[in-house]
């Protein structure tokens, strides 16, 4: 039994063992943060590039045409006697409206894998929930029944093609930017 005059009491010990245990919390606590602080500005900056080098150039090339295309059939059904040429122009708008990123973007094989790896315990696959999504988006759009094959971007570049060709048959002076 120790003593009351005893200068190591027991409870030195319990404060020592519960400081020791506290400070073990905290730097734990504060190593597991860091890891994860780490890891978001990893994936921020992963994110600011594909953005940039990737999501920004293709979506403002995909707005830019179906803007044309939109304004194009807009001129077409004002104008008597172009029923042919406004045709056309819905058919191209119709088929860029069915484009989705996804389709024209490169396949990030890195993400994908990553992703699959926490999603599958979830039993979710984003990538079919944003399909599904566009899907929803899209469903005004006039789409053919038949279609089976998503778009790529070979078929954005020929409906390019076949816009330009719309525009110079029309006479309309539009320059791409």
């Amino acid at each position: 039994m120790d003593s009351i005059w005893d200068e190591t009491s027991s409870i030195d010990v319990h404060s020592e063992t519960q400081w020791t245990k506290m400070s073990s919390d905290f730097t734990n606590t504060g190593y597991r943060e860091g890891i994860t602080a780490g890891k978001e500005s990893a994936l921020q900056e992963g994110f600011d590039a594909a953005f940039a080098q990737t999501g920004v150039p293709l979506g403002h090339q995909l707005g830019i045409l179906r803007g044309t295309a939109s304004v194009l059939v807009s001129v077409l059904s004002k104008q008597q006697g172009s029923s042919a040429l406004l045709y056309d122009a819905r058919s191209i708008l119709s088929a860029l409206a069915n484009v989705r990123f996804s389709d024209i973007a490169p396949r990030d094989l890195e993400a994908e894998e990553h992703a699959r790896q926490h999603l599958e315990t979830e039993g979710v696959h984003v990538p079919e929930k944003v399909d599904r999504l566009e899907d929803r988006l899209s469903a005004g759009a006039i789409t053919s029944a038949a279609e089976t094959t998503r778009p790529t971007m070979d078929d954005v570049h020929a409906l390019k093609d076949r816009l330009d060709k719309l525009i110079q048959q029309t006479g309309l002076n539009i320059t791409w930017s």
